[in-house]
């Protein structure tokens, strides 16, 4: 079964400890705010016992989807960018 977290957050900082946490769970970065792989259901509580814990009552929405695996083949993806990181720079 695989994992598919998006997000919206505004909060630079808490944005980037999302990321870590989903990366720190097996996820591989999409896009800018999706991270999607290949997890065990044990794994997966964990994830989302963590980002529950890090989005607190801070402001933000945070998706979780479980998705079949014969479903992640019949994905399209169109285009290609930049890569995407999390850097915050101050200018």
């Amino acid at each position: 079964m695989y994992t598919l977290v998006i997000y919206d957050i505004t909060d630079d900082k808490l944005r980037m400890k999302i990321a870590k946490v989903c990366e720190e769970h097996g996820l591989s970065r999409v896009q800018k705010s999706a991270f999607l792989g290949k997890i065990t259901s044990v794994m997966r509580k964990s994830l989302i016992d963590k980002l529950r814990i890090e989005l607190g009552n801070q402001k933000g929405n945070i998706q979780v989807y479980m998705i079949p695996d014969e479903f992640v083949s019949l994905r399209v993806s169109i285009g290609s960018g930049p890569p995407v990181t999390d850097e915050v720079i101050i200018l």
